[in-house]
């Protein structure tokens, strides 16, 4: 039996003790919940080549390579897709981030990293409490 699992990439955008969180709408996946932006790696691109693309798209900045900095690999069981997400920070720059993309996601939020909303999604609260807090470089959320 054939097992496909998706790449993925996300970035936590971190400001002092804040992170910026989407709300997304009109996705079909967890509309009205906050999470990172992020999306599937594409054909022929590298997991960095895909996050900056997505940031570009989602959030109308490019970014340099060296502020990313790469956190974990979070291997996520989100039925129906199986995913290996890349997980990376950018922390402490200056870059003006803003919506881009309103039509998938309604508002940018500012969340305290130690206290997250209650609709923030929980595969994403693992990442940052595992992964950024507690420095764990490999996750297995949902399995």
């Amino acid at each position: 039996m054939k097992h496909l699992v998706a790449p993925s990439v996300n970035v936590f955008i971190i400001s002092g003790s804040r992170v910026l969180l989407g709300r997304r709408t009109n996705t079909g996946w967890m509309d009205g919940y906050l999470c990172p932006p992020g999306g599937h790696v594409e054909k022929g691109e590298t997991p960095v080549i895909a996050i900056t693309r997505e940031i570009q798209e989602e959030l109308g900045v490019s970014v340099r390579r060296e502020d990313l900095e790469f956190v974990c690999v979070a291997a996520r069981n989100t039925s129906p897709t199986e995913y290996v997400a890349y997980e990376f920070v950018i922390r402490d720059k200056d870059y003006m981030f803003s919506n881009a993309e309103p039509d998938k996601c309604s508002e940018l939020v500012w969340a305290e990293l130690n206290n997250l909303p209650k609709d923030i999604i929980d595969h994403f609260e693992q990442v940052i409490k595992e992964g950024i807090i507690g420095k764990n470089p490999y996750l297995e959320i949902g399995f």
